[in-house]
């Protein structure tokens, strides 16, 4: 399989969008949609003409207009309805060699960087050769497995993820994002642009027999509104802090959610004359705010007297025990009133799942809303079983005893482990297993028996070796005596 040359497809894709205009792509995602339309092309190998030579090497040209909104075409895909493995790239061309005659399917898409694509099909006749002979290659029995890991799986939009494919025995890969991208690379990498929580999926599939396998993670990344960190000081502190004219916490306090952009910072403290700037959050830049008061000398200027905020509280699933700066405050859902402005740590806690916990910036006189999505702990562990030929062999990971096999083996954390399988009068069986979140692998052990010499056996051996020193005395003995 082979790209067809960048100059050529440049002129190709100029002719094809000549109504248009040939355009360079822009490098801004507007993220409105997928390309506006799609093009197919044979070009070169004339593999749908008869008479026909096999094997047969067949050019497509696959280009695509930009979305409506400006988006060009960054990425393409082909399948070539034969069996074999699909292409995936960034130029528009590919070339492939069909090595029998039939009627193929072809599938062909076009995405742009926010995984919008645009996709159709195209029935390619290959005829036969005079006198061909059918050639049935078969396909080799294969059990896709699907498996991915992001990184991060967390953090403020827009946040991009690069995810990992860890499937075996696949060669075509189907990618959901859950906020309605799709990619069919191995190895993807996803902006999510809008706040929330999204599940992914990933389906492997083998080309040559079309079986498929799939991996859901669900809830599996969070984005958060994009916001930054903004911490205010002054001197003296115990200053009331306003941002926006809302209540925010007295001096010293921390922020970690005020949105990005420009806001207005207000200080007041009896005795002092009002303190007032703006300022600017950036997401990736912390921002700090040093203020020194003045000793005031006219009468203040009345100000909205600072009165307790509130939290109010869900978690999915339900029932979560909830600690308020570590005192627990019943169980989620719940509304904790008479809260000091200012930070607060909240955790939540429910059995089977991890612990979730998050600062909390409370406003006076405010709600601040705390919606948590609890992640199970089967999660982050997946389970093993194994088996062995003959059973009840024991069973160690990482040299931690199991069971005695056959039995499945649960919670074991995802990565690397040294298993073990050992059974007396065989040989010890030992690997290292791969272990995916979420999933359960398979370790089949084949023992080696091992071979003893039984008491029968050792006095035999021992009957030889003194009947082979007899043999040799006498021999030394008769040397002996005929010297003399």
């Amino acid at each position: 399989m082979k790209k067809i040359p960048g100059h050529f497809l440049i002129i190709a894709g100029c002719v094809m969008v000549m109504v248009a205009g040939c355009v360079m792509p822009v490098t801004a995602a507007v993220c409105d949609g997928p390309p506006t339309s799609q093009s197919f092309i044979l070009f070169s190998g004339g593999c749908d003409r008869s008479p026909q030579v096999l094997p047969c090497t067949q050019g497509f040209i696959i280009p695509a207009l930009p979305s409506s909104g400006g988006d060009f075409p960054t990425q393409y895909y082909l399948d070539f309805g034969d069996g074999s493995s699909p292409y995936y790239g960034t130029v528009d061309g590919v070339t492939h060699t069909y090595t029998a005659p039939g009627q193929f399917t072809l599938k062909y898409m076009a995405g742009t960087q926010c995984d919008l694509w645009r996709q159709g099909t195209y029935v390619m006749n290959i005829p036969a050769p005079e006198n061909y002979t059918t050639v049935n290659p078969g396909c080799a029995p294969s059990r896709p497995m699907a498996g991915f890991t992001g990184t991060p799986v967390s953090g403020f939009a827009p946040l991009t993820i690069r995810f990992t494919s860890t499937s075996s025995g696949a060669d075509a890969y189907a990618w959901r994002f859950g906020d309605g991208g799709t990619s069919p690379a191995l190895n993807p990498s996803h902006t999510y642009v809008t706040p929330g929580t999204y599940s992914v999926s990933l389906e492997a599939r083998d080309s040559c027999t079309g079986t498929v396998n799939r991996a859901d993670r669900l809830s599996y990344i969070t984005v958060t509104a994009t916001a930054g960190t903004l911490t205010i000081s002054s001197t003296p502190s115990g200053a009331t802090v306003f941002i926006d004219n809302f209540v925010r916490g007295i001096t010293p306090v921390t922020l970690t959610d005020t949105a990005t952009g420009s806001h207005t910072l207000l200080l007041t403290r009896a005795g002092y004359d009002d303190y007032s700037r703006t300022f600017i959050i950036e997401p990736s830049t912390p921002a700090t705010i040093g203020a020194t008061l003045t000793k005031s000398i006219t009468e203040p200027t009345p100000r909205p007297s600072l009165s307790y905020g509130s939290i109010a509280i869900t978690s999915l699933p339900p029932g979560a025990t909830v600690n308020l700066d570590g005192v627990q405050r019943g169980a989620a859902p719940a509304v904790i009133p008479d809260v000091l402005p200012g930070n607060h740590e909240v955790s939540l806690s429910l059995q089977g799942y991890d612990d979730w916990n998050q600062a909390v910036s409370v406003g006076s006189g405010q709600t601040a809303a705390i919606n948590a999505i609890l992640i199970t702990t089967a999660a982050r562990t997946g389970s093993l079983a194994v088996t062995s030929d003959p059973a009840g062999a024991e069973i160690y990971i990482d040299d931690g005893f199991k069971g005695v096999s056959p039995a499945t083996i649960s919670g074991l954390s995802a990565g690397t482990h040294t298993v073990s399988v050992k059974l007396q009068g065989y040989a010890e069986n030992t690997t290292s297993i791969n272990v995916t979140a979420g999933q359960t692998g398979r370790f089949p052990a084949v023992l080696q028996k091992i071979h003893t010499l039984s008491v029968m056996d050792i006095l035999l051996a021992a009957g030889v070796v003194l009947m082979i020193v007899a043999i040799a005395v006498v021999v030394m003995f008769r040397a002996d005596t005929k010297k003399e």
